[in-house]
């Protein structure tokens, strides 16, 4: 990671309406301010392009860039003293400069998002709140359609992909993981991780950390500032990402709040497009809205209340599939219905064999679905966690895993998992030598190899694995079960959660439907009832409590961590510190269940995570509490 100096020059103003602007060497880039009809908004909308200064006589194709700007600016305009189309700021380093030298188009699609008609309205897009009806991410295929039938693009994944800045920064990452078969590299100038996003009516929080997967077969690229307020989120994403995408890199300028370094980030597109990534052979996607479609899969749902659809390790052999109240663990939303469709993969009209494995309670059923005349399957399943395997054959699939002789895992103790295989398949798999691997340096792999046994149809089995974190502040541990028998190869992703050693608390309170002086908004004490109970402080049966860890004046509610199974933690709640710190983002609180066969005397062993405010370097603290249900 380096730190080249990136902080801008105040200078002049915008570019005019059409025209040539020179870059920082001389060069001349065409800019050209337009306008086309958007069938999804029913308006007309802007955009600004910067053309090659060959464009017009070379008769090339050549790759596009989509860049999302930020608050208060707009496809012609931006932050005064930060301005990254043309001019001295950043040191001349700009579009103009790099376009002007460089086979690229760039693309500033305009973000404006009025609430009434003529409304001056500097806040773009649809998030944080979720204002209008105009969904900006359901604008960008139409928007890349018309570019590449009205300009000499390249039309293909491979040559396209989205960059933005701050809350478009946000907008690149969330576009770009919700079309990966539209976009091959992604890069976030100090973009936003998290925003309240989705359909108006039942818009939902989305966190970037949270999405890692969506990027399979994506490079992605992250600019971040020392003098940057949005920094901490960007460490924490990066504490996910760093080790669960291989192919994601970051960058720390010394500067604010910007677009330092745009020469080496469109550099990275432009490598990018020289050498792009194959569509990924099994890919996994999480979708804010009910309807969507990706890789050629289509998902419809009649889902009426925040959520999100959750498609784990798809291919033409099957899925794991899921709709959940948050990602990646909240509530499954089971009374909804799902219809998914899969690309033409299958013989027209043939009989194709589909297995679903529940795997709440591990209930089977054998499905005879028959492809349509282009050689679609359409499979319908409720909202709960299913494993889905297409096909008569073998089919492994890694359902889950349990940390054994402990309450989570622990960065530099030994961990020991309990990794849950289960064959949804139509014959049983051969038994085999399975080995451990993980692309994650500073995992020590204890126990590396194991044997599952030969498994029938529908039955699970449960193969150990070991290892030791090495790094005391790691967040996550990405591995592989790999093994081959008999031709049948396996490659299967598993993805540990990790944390820090902590101290135990030294007192705490247990909310459950108190009203106590709690943190809110970063920093502010205020009565809050959490929980729903007897009020009595203690844990009960049947209760949903909360913990609440002494600070000064007040107590701060914590998100808890246990895989104690008397405890449901698939409820949360969120603590917007948007107007302490003006990120968008939220400190969350669970809010667990102690579910009502909890036997009267267990202790429950847990660990909580608190946001302690110190921006633009908030604290995370980490806390092990044990509690009696009485």
């Amino acid at each position: 990671m380096t730190t080249p100096t990136g902080r801008g020059r105040l200078a002049a103003a915008l570019f005019c309406a059409a025209g040539h602007a020179t870059g920082a060497f001389g060069a001349t880039a065409i800019v050209l301010d337009r306008t086309h009809e958007s069938q999804v908004f029913h308006e007309t909308r802007h955009y600004r392009i910067f053309l090659p200064p060959g464009y017009e006589t070379s008769g090339k194709r050549y790759p596009v860039v989509y860049f999302f700007h930020g608050w208060g600016e707009r496809y012609n305009q931006s932050s005064a003293g930060h301005n990254y189309d043309q001019g001295t700021d950043y040191g001349g380093d700009n579009f103009a400069s790099f376009v002007g030298t460089h086979d690229l188009i760039v693309v500033r699609w305009d973000g404006y998002n009025p609430r009434t008609p003529g409304e001056n309205y500097v806040r773009p897009y649809n998030i944080g709140p979720v204002e209008t009806d105009r969904q900006f991410p359901l604008y960008f295929p139409e928007l890349v359609g018309y570019i590449d039938a009205t300009y000499r693009t390249i039309p293909d994944r491979e040559h396209r992909g989205t960059s933005g800045l701050s809350m478009g920064g946000f907008m690149s990452s969330w576009v770009a993981g919700k079309y990966p078969d539209l976009v091959s590299s992604m890069s976030n100038f100090m973009g936003s991780s998290e925003f309240v996003v989705g359909p108006r009516g039942f818009p939902v929080e989305y966190r970037h950390e949270e999405m890692h997967n969506n990027y399979d077969g994506m490079r992605t690229r992250m600019i971040m500032g020392t003098d940057d307020f949005i920094q901490f989120y960007h460490r924490r994403m990066n504490l996910i990402w760093d080790y669960t995408q291989a192919h994601h890199e970051s960058e720390v300028f010394q500067a604010d709040h910007g677009t330092p370094g745009i020469a080496r980030t469109m550099m990275f597109h432009m490598h990018a497009f020289a050498d792009p990534l194959p569509r990924p052979a099994v890919w996994n996607h999480i979708d804010a809205y009910p309807e969507f479609s990706v890789w050629g899969w289509k998902v419809t749902t009649d889902r009426k209340e925040p959520g999100f659809t959750v498609l784990e390790n798809v291919s033409h052999s099957g899925f794991r599939s899921c709709i959940r109240q948050w990602a990646p663990s909240g509530r499954a939303l089971a009374g909804v219905q799902v219809r998914i469709t899969t690309p033409s993969l299958y013989r027209p009209g043939r009989e194709v064999m589909v297995n679903l494995i529940r795997l709440r309670d591990g209930q089977v059923r054998h499905l005879r679905e028959r492809a349509d005349s282009k050689g679609r399957l359409t499979i319908g399943l409720d909202g709960e966690e299913y494993e889905v395997g297409i096909g008569s054959g073998p089919n492994l699939a890694l359902a889950g895993f349990a940390i054994e002789g402990a309450a989570w895992a622990t960065d530099t103790e030994p961990v020991r998992v309990r990794a849950r295989f289960v064959n949804k398949g139509g014959r049983a798999t051969a038994a085999m030598q399975l080995r451990w691997e993980t692309p994650n340096a500073g995992v020590r792999l204890d126990a590396a190899t194991a044997t599952i046994r030969l498994l029938p149809p529908g039955q699970s089995a449960e193969v150990p694995l070991a290892f030791t974190v090495l790094d005391p502040t790691r967040e996550i541990v990405k591995l592989f079960a790999v093994g081959e028998k008999a031709g049948e190869k396996v490659r299967l992703p598993l993805e540990i959660p990790t944390f820090p050693a902590a101290a135990q608390a030294g007192d705490f309170r247990i909310a459950d439907g108190l009203s106590l002086p709690v943190y809110q908004r970063g920093e502010t004490v205020e009565p809050l009832t959490l929980g729903t109970g007897n009020g009595d402080g203690r844990a009960n049966p049947g209760e949903r409590i909360a913990i609440l860890l002494p600070e000064g004046d007040g107590y701060r509610a914590a998100e808890l961590f246990t895989n104690d199974a008397c405890i449901d933690l698939t409820q949360r709640e969120s603590d917007g510190w948007g107007s302490y710190d003006h990120v968008g983002a939220s400190a969350k609180i669970s809010l667990q269940l102690i579910r009502g066969n909890c036997a009267p005397g267990h202790w429950v062993r847990a660990l909580a995570r608190t946001q302690l405010p110190d921006k633009p370097n908030h604290q995370i603290r980490y806390s092990v509490v044990e509690f009696q249900v009485r």
